[in-house]
């Protein structure tokens, strides 16, 4: 597997509370990284892709440089920034206006000369005139121009745009930036679970580098992280994301915009893997995250990971196990399961196949005709209803849509139409068609026609 090479690379590098994500988050145009007013709060590094002056670019956050902490989380946050900037093509290096050149600017630029990188210095907190003249001093780092930008009143943007565009003009072989970026193309596969079950171990073992950071303390990932990359000839976004919790659970504004981050994540992925502990099995979160995977007509892989060393079900088999999770939640008999070891990368590579499948049944395409002979041999209409209930005439059914995969059954009476109904036709819809692992939203709509 192997980055995918087809945009450049920004790389937004500076010291803590400097503004480093609300300029990532303004040069995208929405909120993606997590912003808050405490120092610290991105980790990973945050990808995407955006077009700057008719030019796709790879803008890539990272967390805030300080040397003063030897803990472990910072020591590998250390190395995310590091890894970022050896593979930057152009660096942008944000400090902050109000503060003047700190100690940390001047460590963080010595480290940039290193590389012999473009570096452009972006001053931010010039949220007015005389903040703006008053930056001549951050020439001192020997970059060149510093560039006033104020991210809070978007002060300073625009010119920013032109001087990253015409940094990566000057790049040796630029021309092969000029081809537009087809994101369509690329599969969005979203990696959701509650805290600590590992998925970020599971997307360094995809990616085969450490491309987040992994530890065993709960919440560790707080953004949902885009990695663009390629493998056997097809283009994939991988999202790692925060871990989902209940509400109950969240003790932090950070929290909160995390879970957020994630809930848009699972927006926009077109496949969703879901990773429960093998030791654990399905708990309540659980059930919750898949909720909302299926409120949003998301494709879905359950990958019941930590299989390697599970040792209280040592003596249980994958298949008894899948049982065990089909009794103990009935709804997840709808997905497959694929049991892994992010550590060891047992089953991992496998993953990416079954979401292509997965991703392919997303555009189904079913003809009324072949809709219509699966009920005309299993009738809703025949089920027996309690006493005094009266059976609607089921009289047709079209798909309505794909992405979310979508049918309408039309009725002649849509208020006698009960659960079970909506039960048996999707079971029958599951039995006649390639659907493993999709939600299907049944509408019941009113048909004045009758049944011939």
């Amino acid at each position: 597997m192997k980055n995918s090479k087809i945009v450049p690379s920004v790389c937004i590098i500076g010291r803590p509370n400097v503004g480093k994500s609300s300029l990532f988050n303004a040069l995208m145009g929405e909120r993606r990284a997590v912003v808050v007013e405490q120092s610290g709060t991105t980790r990973d590094r945050v990808e995407t892709i955006i077009r700057v002056e008719g030019r796709s670019i790879k803008l890539v956050d990272t967390g805030g440089y300080d040397s003063s902490h030897s803990d472990k989380i910072y020591l590998e946050v250390k190395d995310q920034i590091y890894g970022a900037m050896e593979e930057a093509s152009v660096i942008l290096m944000v400090t902050d206006a109000k503060s003047g050149i700190q100690p940390f600017d001047e460590e963080i630029a010595s480290i940039l000369r290193t590389f012999s990188k473009p570096v452009i210095v972006a001053v931010n907190k010039a949220d007015n005139e005389k903040m703006k003249d008053g930056i001549t001093e951050f020439y001192k780092l020997g970059f060149g121009e510093p560039r006033p930008i104020s991210c809070l009143h978007r002060r300073g943007l625009r010119k920013l745009n032109k001087i990253i565009a015409g940094a990566i003009s000057d790049l040796p072989d630029q021309e092969k930036y000029l081809k537009k970026d087809n994101e369509e193309k690329r599969i969005k596969i979203a990696i959701v679970g509650r805290p600590n079950v590992g998925k970020s171990s599971l997307v360094n073992n995809l990616l085969k580098r450490n491309r987040v950071i992994v530890s065993d303390i709960p919440g560790t990932t707080r953004d949902s992280i885009d990695t663009h990359f390629s493998y056997e000839g097809s283009e994939y976004i991988l999202i790692d994301t925060a871990g989902i919790r209940h509400k109950r659970k969240v003790k932090n504004a950070v929290d909160v915009y995390s879970i957020m981050r994630s809930k848009e994540s699972i927006k926009r992925a077109d496949v969703v893997m879901l990773l429960l502990d093998a030791a654990e099995g399905i708990t309540k979160d659980d059930m919750g995250i898949l909720d909302i995977i299926e409120e949003n007509g998301k494709a879905c892989l359950i990958m019941v990971n930590k299989w390697d060393c599970a040792e209280d079900i040592e003596d249980v088999s994958v298949e008894e196990y899948r049982k065990h999770l089909g009794y103990a939640a009935n709804r997840l008999n709808k997905f497959p399961i694929t049991f892994i070891s992010a550590k060891t990368g047992k089953n991992v590579l496998s993953s990416f196949l079954q979401a292509e499948i997965l991703n392919a049944s997303l555009d189904l395409s079913v003809s009324t005709g072949f809709l219509n002979r699966i009920f005309k041999k299993n009738d809703p209409s025949d089920i027996a209803l309690p006493k005094g209930k009266r059976s609607p005439n089921f009289l047709y059914i079209v798909q309505s849509s794909k992405r979310p995969v979508e049918f309408k059954f039309f009725v002649n009476e849509p208020g006698n139409v009960i659960p079970v109904h909506l039960s048996f036709i999707e079971n029958r819809l599951r039995e006649n068609l390639p659907l493993l692992g999709v939600p299907i939203n049944i509408m019941i709509k009113r048909s004045k026609k009758e049944k011939k």
